[in-house]
């Protein structure tokens, strides 16, 4: 189950957040920047071309006055060497008049400025013959030029310098308004960058509150994801001690009982290895609601590993009361669940230890909790156990034998032990079983009872399991060298192994090492196995018969497998189970479920076992019955490999013939 991140979201937004108000300031500056260009420009222009038209215009008004005194001077003077200085200085601020003019032309002019201008020339055009007419007369009739400047030349150059003034005037004002312009730029750039600059103000103001809710948030959802499973949300085992410690407190004050459960979901590493994780983290899902709801609000529900979860009912009145829950989750839990269209069925088991009588604080009583769940499930699962204090002794000895497994495998502590079975029609040994046995250094010789359930808990059954398949395989090769070369070895397979997906190729390896003809190699599977997934079941005994191996049910009568099924499975023998063979002499019952099966493998064409035989009034009734291979204490009790020669060259015909 894939839980989406939250703060992805958050932090696409503030990015973005950021980067926009990035981009808004760079936007400021870039029309500040304009703007203010815009302004320098207009003041360049007013410095440079206004002020550049006044002073041209300054100076034509004062090359004008100036001829005008010339020609006044002209006028007055008889001194004829006066005289020809004065028309020199005439046409001198004539030449001025006319280069200042030609400069205002050239610069950028106005309408008005233009029309004034060209007024301007049309009275200069007119002005020039009274002008030069005076030259002419001031030599020579001297009144004569006197009433032409006063008449004629002084009001021309009265209009001229009229129209010279308002050109002055025209050009000022124009100046005050690029001025007034330039000014109004300014304000303008001042408004853009204030206005802009407080807009990215407040984009800043929005991304820093909007960073600080984010990382708010983000602590909250840190603080949760530290103190609650990711999987179903409930409170992790941090946050349920803290909880537990707190109603412990409350419960000294008021004097109350709690009750700690420790609860495993049963056989639920079967369900990961045969549906996938996937189906696996939706049946936890399933489980967590389910236990959720079936508490108080006051009760804490938390999940402390893969399939493992720890309650506490608080404020109990009394044991009754806690035990009605524990009851109800029972009940609860086995009920079937739907997962990925497929109907499953799980059961669980639970430790329970009380406050105050199974501890004083959380540690101990989760500790005494989880003690009590392992017996529940040792004593047969989907049920619960009270916590007792002896059960730390047993809960130590089984810590230090999981330790001691560890290292059992690469000790070459291990070791097969072989029982024969035996065929009462020719006295021969046909095959033998392999049975596990492990050689502890401090205990002896451990039968699978003590240590093969922490061998399939732990998954270590894997690693032992392939390496004892070979050791058998080459045993068997070993005494087919020695001249037993019709001796078939029987090997135990536990669900694990025989559903994990490198099972098959395992056995194929095995095989090529040791060299063992596959038709003398069989494997033996509970019907239990079978029933987990019956499709599955079929394609993988078919898979292992197409190495050429046999295939047989061991136990059998003891399980929950139909015929309908049965016959599905393309099975070589069926193991008769020895509860059916210990009393069998006494229990006419017994005897009819054996003469059954024996029946039933006639029927199908397969070989049969029967297992535990003890005395000689088993072998008779068997024998009576129709049974012909037989294995048990009678014939031998399991023994290590050099001690089967002896077994194999026995004459067995002449003992039980």
């Amino acid at each position: 189950m894939k839980l989406h991140n939250p703060n992805s979201g958050w932090r696409i937004a503030l990015l973005a957040g950021f980067v926009v108000q990035l981009l808004l300031i760079l936007f400021v500056t870039g029309i500040s920047i304009k703007q203010l260009g815009d302004t320098e420009n207009s003041l360049k222009t007013v410095l440079e071309v206004h002020m550049r038209k006044q002073n041209l215009t300054k100076a034509m008004v004062f090359a004008a006055r100036e001829r005008t005194l010339n020609l006044f001077r002209m006028a007055e003077t008889p001194d004829p060497f006066e005289r020809d200085e004065l028309i020199m200085e005439f046409s001198s601020n004539a030449a001025s008049f006319i280069k200042a003019r030609d400069e205002f032309s050239s610069l950028p002019l106005s309408d008005e400025e233009r029309a004034l201008l060209e007024l301007q020339g049309r009275l200069i055009t007119a002005a020039q013959p009274i002008q030069h007419r005076i030259a002419d007369l001031s030599s020579s009739e001297g009144q004569a030029g006197k009433e032409l400047l006063l008449l004629e030349a002084i009001p021309m150059q009265n209009q001229i310098l009229e129209v010279l003034s308002q050109l002055d005037a025209v050009t000022q004002e124009l100046a005050r308004a690029a001025g007034a312009e330039a000014a109004r730029a300014h304000d303008r750039a001042r408004y853009w960058m204030y206005g802009l600059s407080g807009i990215a103000m407040l984009l800043g103001i929005a991304v820093a509150l909007a960073a600080v809710r984010f990382a708010a948030r983000a602590s909250r959802e840190r603080e949760h994801l530290a103190t609650h499973d990711t999987l179903t949300g409930l409170p992790n085992r941090t946050l349920f001690m803290d909880r537990l410690e707190q109603t412990l407190w409350r419960a000294r004050r008021q004097n109350k009982m709690i009750g700690v459960l420790f609860i495993d979901i049963d056989r639920f590493k079967l369900v990961n290895d045969t549906l996938g994780h996937a189906n696996g983290d939706s049946l936890i899902c399933e489980v967590a609601m389910r236990l959720r709801n079936a508490v108080r609000g006051e009760d804490v529900v938390s999940r402390v590993g893969g399939d493992e979860f720890v309650m506490f009912i608080a404020d109990a009145e009394k044991v009754g009361h806690i035990l009605q829950t524990v009851e109800k989750i029972i009940a609860i839990i086995a009920e079937p669940y739907r997962i990925d269209d497929r109907e499953i069925f799980s059961t669980c088991s639970i430790g329970v230890s009380l406050y105050p009588g199974d501890g004083g604080d959380a540690i101990d009583l989760v500790k005494n909790a989880d003690t009590a769940m392992y017996h529940a499930k040792k004593n047969g699962r989907n049920r619960f156990q009270l916590y007792d204090k002896a059960m730390n002794d047993m809960a130590e000895e089984r810590l230090q034998l999981e330790t001691d497994l560890h290292y059992a495998l690469e000790r070459g502590e291990f070791v097969f032990h072989y029982q024969p079975q035996l065929d009462l029609a020719t006295g021969r040994i046909q095959a033998v079983e392999a049975l596990l046995r492990w050689n502890h250094p401090q205990r002896g010789l451990l039968m699978p009872a003590n240590f093969l359930g922490l061998l399939e808990e732990t998954g270590e059954i894997l690693g032992v399991g392939r390496k004892l398949l070979v050791d058998a395989c080459c045993q068997a090769r070993g005494w087919h060298a020695s001249g037993h070369s019709r001796l078939s070895v029987a090997v135990n397979v536990s669900g694990r192994e025989f559903w994990h997906e490198s099972f098959v190729s395992g056995v194929r390896k095995a095989l090529e090492m040791s060299g063992l003809p596959p038709q003398y190699l069989q494997l033996e599977l509970t019907e239990g196995i079978f029933m987990q997934d019956i499709e599955r079941a079929v394609n993988r005994i078919q898979a292992l018969k197409l190495l050429g191996i046999a295939v047989a049910i061991d136990d059998f009568g003891t399980g929950y497998s139909s015929l309908a099924h049965l016959k599905r499975f393309p099975l070589d023998c069926l193991k008769i189970d020895r509860y059916f063979v210990r009393d069998i002499e006494k229990a006419l019952i017994n005897e009819a479920f054996v003469r059954s099966i024996l029946a039933l493998c006639q029927g199908l064409h397969l070989d049969s076992v029967a297992e535990g035989i003890e005395n000689r009034q088993q072998l008779e009734r068997l024998r009576r019955l129709g049974c012909q291979v037989i294995q048990g204490q009678l014939v031998s009790a399991p023994v290590p490999a050099p001690q089967v020669v002896a077994l194999l060259e026995h004459d067995w015909l002449a003992e039980f013939g």
